[in-house]
């Protein structure tokens, strides 16, 4: 399968059902495709020849940390430049600063606020 070149697509790794539904409803809802992925292995496996606008990804994940899931989207030719969000619970002082050093684009913290979301990633999303 050929790379899809900047789908309309968002990618969501999320490991907690009641999260991922909630997100993939505000996407949605705003107009956005969205694929889910519960681990950071089956995302990977789907980014090795798909795409998307801009994917989503929890941090403490079961299996794949996401800082590796990041890691690994970094080693991808349409990886490079792709914004990675970092959308977790993890709010630690320090936690974003660091988030942002391994190399994700930004972090927005949970609980998101769904009447905001849409506007914190829409600066992110390929067009």
């Amino acid at each position: 399968m050929s790379a899809n070149r900047r789908s309309s697509t968002i990618v969501v790794i999320e490991d907690i059902g009641s999260i991922t539904k909630l997100l993939s409803i505000i996407l949605r809802k705003a107009g956005y495709e969205v694929e889910t992925f519960e681990t950071g292995e089956a995302a990977c496996e789907w980014l090795k020849d798909n795409e998307p606008s801009l994917v989503l990804c929890d941090i403490m994940l079961p299996g794949m940390h996401g800082e590796e899931v990041l890691s690994f989207i970094r080693t991808l030719p349409h990886g490079k430049d792709l914004n990675v969000l970092a959308v977790t619970a993890l709010a630690n002082p320090g936690d974003r600063e660091r988030l942002l050093k391994h190399g994700f684009t930004d972090h927005i913290p949970k609980p998101i606020n769904p009447g905001t979301f849409i506007s914190q990633i829409q600066q992110y999303i390929a067009s």
